[in-house]
């Protein structure tokens, strides 16, 4: 970045009281200069100094910023005779290049996101003094705004926006807020009404007078900008910085003794085909800090110039691929002006923080003022279902769950609670939705976990078997505790609902998956049934664990032994809800021994038989000729001719039951022949199933006692 040398502050004196004559003076041009308000003060603290040779340079960057009140920096040029070394200084598309004076000082102020360099020393030593420009004083507001700003912002709350696609649901209503981008960046420390910049603190002024006026909130908040561009690469020659040259005794030619290498590739930007803006870290006109995040829609939008104006801070490009052209994305950081109409702040606070409404909601509540929560309540719901999908779910719906039992209103509360999912009840909730029960009955409460469940919110596939096999039990224990009958019957129901959908899962598994993937999904399921055997017996609903008992010793072919094993092993490692006896799984345990048994004192397989047992449920012509082949005990290699889609069938079958056969195609004649042939891994693989069941019996041995 930089090769200079370095002199530390604490190595350098300075006469101050001679000093300071010349630096407050300048202090105070630089503060109108840079565009600042009357009632700020800029004081500038010193930071090091920096001492550039031949050859040396910094190259293009921007200042951090070192303090929250640092606004800027100020270089102080030191009389010295030195050639290159041009200070080259420049933002949204201004660029001034500055040099040096043999015999005068050389002030140079500017603001700390402005990128600037200074270039390589050609001869002698720039010698310079690095302050860090700080501001002081209070925030500038405007006393009477422009009438025309004034119109202009009634008129924007007041015209609704224009429709942008065929169900746009917006277009039927004004923004909700006025959005105007600053042109500076600052840091989340920095952002402060009293530390904006130049054009940036008149433009905030006014808008906080027009806000005054029209009695509307206001607010501070960073901008995260994400924008994606069509693009085409255009390659641009030589060019010169431009701008203005400033020094004394500076040579004529320096303008020209620096430039930009030809060759440099550039992007000229065709169209927005996609635009994000995220507002975080929100600042009160009190100063006061809230770290709130919301997105803006683009109605809501206003600016003086636009982000492409701006250095991105991260950009990513992408070349033609065929389907699309050439695509760039832009990242900018950038803040802004947030105002409203006061009578919205409700709105507007809840879009943005879902569970601070429904703190509101609570408040009014307690305050015993009903007509006031059921008011907000419904002001919610609008926006309601999008607002509360990006808020980790159990958060909310413990709050939502708690306050909606005591709105009073079954309608409001089950349109509150409806975007929600079962697997965000976690046990903690339980006494809530017994709150619920009391408040709107029994019938009222399956409706919405009837709809939780047959809408599932989008949730992912596993979501529901992990959440039965972790929390369904404990859920059905708390709800059980003491004498609350209609707490009871709730975890019924929702263990009797849930062992439906778990019975239904296993069988989609057992009609569209084959070979070791019905195995392999249908043991995934084991915690899970485990979980409702617990809560059947909490619960008391013997029915049904006789259903899950019936299922587990079925002597249904496609349920895999494995499954009512990896039940019994569950219990038997994760459950310790009372004795093993108690849980009524000596069948189960029963069965599996028997199976196994059976399976072990069968004969072994013989060394010429290549039979392949595998059912295969396609009963197309094909197939049939497949599973006679299959069950062949003599028949190892079988030529079949087929045609290309026949092929592909079978290949398709085979692979899918992860069948221990050869496939191949001899491309010879017409139509080719399809070569099947059996492997030795049948014979590798019936030894290996013999020690699993030989271990498994082993288990069921050693545990028969404890069921």
């Amino acid at each position: 970045m930089r090769d200079t040398w370095e002199v530390a502050k604490s190595r350098i004196s300075i006469d101050q009281s001679r000093w300071n004559e010349t630096l407050a003076t300048q202090l105070d041009r630089i503060r109108r200069d840079l565009g600042l308000p009357d009632g700020h003060k800029l004081k500038a603290h010193l930071h090091n100094m920096l001492v550039y040779g031949p050859g040396q340079f910094f190259a293009p960057h921007q200042d951090s910023v070192k303090t929250d009140d640092m606004i800027g920096t100020l270089v102080v040029s030191l009389p010295s005779r030195f050639t290159g070394g041009v200070m080259s200084i420049e933002h949204l598309g201004a660029k001034v290049r500055v040099g040096g004076s043999e015999k005068n000082l050389t002030f140079i102020a500017f603001y700390a996101d402005c990128r600037h360099e200074v270039h390589p020393i050609k001869q002698g030593y720039r010698v310079v003094l690095t302050y860090n420009l700080l501001i002081e004083g209070g925030s500038a507001v405007a006393e009477a705004p422009p009438p025309n700003l004034v119109r202009a912002i009634q008129e924007f709350f007041t015209h609704p926006v224009p429709a942008r696609w065929s169900r746009d649901i917006n277009w039927q209503h004004p923004p909700d807020r006025l959005v105007y981008l600053l042109d500076h960046e600052y840091t989340r420390q920095g952002l402060q009404w009293s530390r904006l910049k130049n054009a940036d603190a008149r433009r905030a002024a006014a808008l906080r007078a027009a806000a005054t006026e029209l009695n509307c909130e206001t607010f501070l908040a960073l901008a995260d900008i994400h924008e994606t561009w069509s693009c085409e690469e255009e390659y641009s020659g030589y060019s010169d910085y431009g701008g203005g040259f400033y020094g004394d005794d500076s040579d004529g030619d320096e303008c020209d003794e620096e430039g930009t290498a030809g060759g440099s590739s550039d992007l000229d930007l065709t169209e927005l085909l996609d635009s994000d803006v995220e507002l975080r870290h929100w600042v009160d006109t009190g100063g006061q800090s809230e770290g709130i995040s919301t997105r803006v829609d683009a109605a809501e939008l206003c600016f003086t110039k636009p982000s492409t104006d701006f250095e991105p801070f991260q950009s990513e490009y992408e070349g033609y691929m065929g389907n699309y052209g050439n695509t760039v994305e832009h990242w900018y950081h950038r803040a802004a002006v947030v105002l409203w109409p006061r009578e919205r702040t409700f709105v507007i606070r809840a879009k943005a923080s879902p569970k601070w409404g429904i703190g509101e909601i609570a408040k009014a509540l307690k305050a015993r003022n009903s007509a006031a929560a059921i008011s907000m309540a419904q002001r919610l719901v609008p926006f309601w279902p999008h607002a509360a999908a990006r808020i980790e779910m159990p958060a909310l719906l413990g709050a939502t769950v708690k306050t909606t039992a005591k709105l009073g209103d079954p309608s409001l509360a089950a349109t509150l609670l409806q975007p929600f999912s079962l697997t965000a009840l976690t046990p903690k909730l339980a006494p809530r939705l017994v709150d619920l029960v009391d408040a709107y009955g029994l019938d009222w409460c399956r409706d919405l976990l009837q709809k939780w469940v047959s809408e599932g919110n989008h949730e992912p596939t596993q979501t529901r078997p992990s959440w039965i096999g972790s929390t369904l039990a404990v859920l059905c224990r708390t709800l059980c505790a003491g004498d609350l009958s209609a707490g009871r019957e709730l975890a019924g129901w929702i263990l009797t609902e849930q062992w439906a959908w778990l019975l239904l899962r296993s069988r989609q598994i057992q009609q569209h998956l084959s070979g070791k993937d019905v195995t392999r999904e249908l043991v995934s399921v084991c915690e899970p049934i485990a979980s409702i055997i617990e809560g059947s017996r909490v619960t008391q609903e013997r029915a049904l664990l006789g259903r899950i008992i019936e299922f587990l010793t079925s002597d249904d072919a496609d349920l895999p032994v494995q499954v009512p094993i990896g039940v019994l092993r569950s219990v038997k490692e994760h459950h310790k809800s009372g004795p093993l006896k108690s849980w009524g799984l000596r069948p189960v345990h029963a069965h599996c021994t028997e199976f196994i048994t059976a399976r072990l004192n069968s004969p072994a397989r013989a060394n010429n038989d290549w039979s392949i047992q595998t059912r295969i449920r396609c009963a197309c012509p094909l197939c049939q000729t497949l599973t006679q082949y299959l069950h062949a005990p003599e028949k190892v290699l079988f030529e079949w001719p087929l045609a290309k889609d026949q092929r592909l069938h079978i290949h398709r079958t085979i692979d899918s039951f992860d069948l221990p056969i050869t496939h191949t195609t001899r491309r010879k004649g017409r139509p080719f022949t399809l070569v099947l042939e059996k492997t030795a891994a049948l014979f590798e693989r019936d030894s290996a199933e013999r020690l699993s069941w030989q271990h498994e019996l082993q288990w069921l041995n050693k545990t028969n006692a404890d069921f």
